[in-house]
């Protein structure tokens, strides 16, 4: 009968251990990813791979914040809030440069269009030369332009650049006839086009779309297999995007980005794309660009701004 007791006695010890270590376990939170993402339709894979629960079936918490200002996004990713965004190439570039860390993981897909004003008299970029063309200086926005007129044998000097930062504020402006041109992403590209904007030439007619989807290198150290999953993760929107109607999740998408109820009509989601790599001359282009521009004493390689291994 004592050997029983003990045995019980024992066994009695052995599961509350277990129980507390499960406990203890327990209380231990998830690792949770955070990405930053704005009002525009690169985001929206993201935003559907959280609705639709494919995160959660890779397994990994995710976090999608949401901002209507870069600078307040960028401010929050340097702050240590964020783990990722869905940003540029000259935004990753900028990062480093200031000695934050941030590493390309994947280009991402979204039309920027160069459009000219339905009153304008414009037709084609050549008309350009001399006229108001609505901006922001030092971005995506500037750098698209640029390129978008050299590869019509303009030079930049030749147009007159209106720095117009929000974008509500310069297609207002473009529509309004305040400016002659101006380049716009979508969604609101979309809503231009509807009130008569012409367009002259867009980064899928181009093929120089200087998207970026990055996360820090600290995030991608500590978390690769985490990381790895939002990518699966985003590839099956990706998929979902692809064959599902517009019609089926248009309003979801419109109130969760913050969309103005007005573009419903004329929203036009890019083609999505598997998760790859940005190509490797738009990168040194942007570099390039930068050192010209003095925006950045550095010299940045492939290698310096992109990390190939999540991917793989």
């Amino acid at each position: 009968m004592k050997k029983i007791a003990v045995y019980l006695l024992l066994l009695i010890c052995v599961l509350s251990l277990a129980g507390c270590s499960k406990a203890q376990n327990a209380s231990v939170p998830e690792k949770t990813i955070t990405i930053g993402v704005m009002p525009d339709v690169e985001s929206i894979p993201f935003i559907i791979a959280e609705k639709n629960g494919y995160f959660a079936q890779e397994g990994v918490k995710v976090n999608i914040k949401h901002f209507t200002s870069a600078k307040d996004r960028d401010s929050a990713l340097q702050s240590g809030q964020l783990d990722g965004v869905i940003t540029d190439v000259l935004a990753v570039v900028f990062a480093n440069e200031g000695g934050f860390d941030l590493k390309i993981i994947s280009k991402n897909d979204g039309n920027i269009l160069l459009m000219a004003g339905k009153e304008s008299g414009i037709n084609s970029l050549a008309d350009l030369k001399g006229r108001t063309v609505g901006l922001s200086s030092n971005t995506i926005m500037e750098y698209t332009t640029d390129q978008m007129l050299a590869g019509e044998q303009i030079k930049a000097e030749e147009i007159k650049k209106t720095a117009i930062p929000p974008l509500p504020t310069r297609l207002e402006m473009l529509q309004g006839g305040k400016v002659d041109a101006a380049i716009l992403p979508e969604p609101l590209a979309g809503l231009a086009i509807q009130n008569g904007a012409r367009v002259l030439t867009s980064t899928d007619q181009m093929g120089n779309k200087a998207g970026a989807i990055a996360f820090t290198s600290r995030s991608i150290k500590e978390s690769p297999e985490e990381i790895k999953a939002i990518f699966r993760a985003y590839n099956e929107a990706v998929k979902y995007l692809k064959n599902e109607p517009l019609a089926g999740y248009v309003d979801f998408i419109i109130q969760e980005q913050g969309f103005p109820p007005t573009i419903k009509d004329s929203l036009q989601l890019p083609e999505y794309h598997q998760a790859q790599a940005p190509d490797a001359g738009i990168v040194a282009d942007v570099v390039t660009w930068m050192q010209a521009k003095k925006l950045i004493e550095g010299n940045y390689t492939y290698k310096d701004l992109v990390d190939e291994s999540v991917l793989r």
